[in-house]
């Protein structure tokens, strides 16, 4: 049977693994943002802006997805590597990790498909 009343530091960690979770899902929110900003500004503002100055801000914002989403891993990765030798349930690595690498590829072929809209 469960303890009813599990120690402070059970919960302590508990609420660690919570923000170290929360601080993931806000970067990956970051990333997917920038993403979407910039393949609206590459869809969106085609006929405003010059094309070099519209392909610089699009790809500017796609970097930033890519920047975003590795942060996520490398945060949540960096804090869960000191929390490992402890008895606390948390979401795998392995799982943050591909979600992470995931959403870059995405971010890759974005960056891609503007530069060959751009071409056209």
């Amino acid at each position: 049977m469960k303890n009813p009343h599990p120690d402070d530091n059970a919960l302590a960690l508990d609420r660690t693994v919570l923000a170290n979770e929360r601080t993931f899902q806000a970067w990956i929110r970051t990333g997917l943002s920038a993403l979407a900003a910039g393949l609206g500004i590459a869809k969106f503002l085609q006929d405003t802006m010059p094309q070099l100055m519209l392909l610089a801000l699009a790809t500017a914002m796609i970097l930033l997805s890519i920047l975003a989403f590795l942060q996520a891993s490398w945060r949540y990765t960096h804090l869960h590597i000191r929390m490992v030798n402890l008895e606390v349930d948390a979401t795998p690595t392995w799982m943050v990790k591909a979600i992470s690498f995931s959403l870059v590829g995405c971010s890759l072929l974005a960056l891609i498909s503007v530069f060959l809209l751009a071409s056209h």
